[in-house]
């Protein structure tokens, strides 16, 4: 049964006629719960079958979690991350370095 955007039209039309203005949104609200309810029957018979039919195949439900499982966090709240800031850049040595200073690179020759 396909409703196509002409049948829709006339369909709200008529329910705007039957229900008015003022009560449609509510009757909407209505039909849209039991829609998620019979939809959410249907997962679950669906679901049923497969675990009937299909025993080895079927993967674990997800809504019999085991304890250990990893929680999912909400990160489109405000963040709790602090703004970053620029630490000070060290204080210049008081001269060059000595000679025995060694930074373990022995220069560009050291390649060849």
């Amino acid at each position: 049964m396909n409703v196509g955007p002409a049948e829709l039209l006339v369909i709200l039309v008529v329910a705007l006629i039957v229900f008015g203005p003022k009560r449609l949104p509510e009757v909407g609200r209505q039909v849209g719960a039991a829609m998620r309810e019979m939809r959410r029957m249907q997962n679950t018979v669906r679901a049923e079958l497969d675990t009937v039919l299909h025993p080895d195949v079927t993967p674990p439900d997800p809504s019999h979690a085991t304890p250990d499982a990893i929680e999912e966090t909400d990160h489109s709240t405000h963040s709790t991350h602090p703004t970053p800031t620029t630490l000070p850049s060290p204080a210049p040595s008081p001269g060059p370095a000595p000679e025995s200073y060694d930074e373990g690179f022995a220069g560009p020759s050291s390649f060849t």
